[in-house]
């Protein structure tokens, strides 16, 4: 498997002004989770089938894990990309090595309703300056 590549500042800042779509959280979800997808690997855009299976994966390995988890999509303001992911109460530590796995650049993690990005090659939170907000 090739070695995924760091986050590059043109999808650095694609990231940083992700909106978050879903139903609303349970009223007991904790303020401390991670965003995790298992689309587009590497930051390219891979064909539905692809996205859809990865993604069906993904939820089934959180889940054998024991981890409770809410659908949340993540993407561009206008809509134009979507990228279906699991908000799942994990350790940043723990979200990273999903992320790896799935090869993915980076995941989110919401710590007290902040919301950073965190790149997967090198583990490294940057804070987005802004609150998780669940539109």
């Amino acid at each position: 498997m090739r070695e995924i590549s760091p986050v590059l500042p043109s999808h650095r800042e694609l990231f940083a002004q992700a909106v978050f779509r879903g139903e609303p959280f349970p009223s007991d979800w904790t303020s401390d989770f991670a965003i995790i997808t298992a689309h587009d690997p590497e930051g390219v855009v891979a064909p539905p089938a692809a996205n859809l299976r990865a993604d069906a994966q993904l939820e089934a390995e959180l889940m054998a894990a024991g981890y409770r988890l809410h659908r949340i999509t993540g993407g561009s303001s206008d809509g134009a990309h979507q990228e279906p992911g699991w908000a799942v109460p994990i350790g940043i530590v723990e979200a990273v090595g999903y992320g790896r796995k799935y090869r993915q650049l980076a995941v989110f993690y919401v710590n007290s309703g902040r919301l950073s990005l965190v790149d997967c090659e090198t583990g490294v939170a940057v804070d987005l300056r802004r609150a998780f907000v669940l539109n």
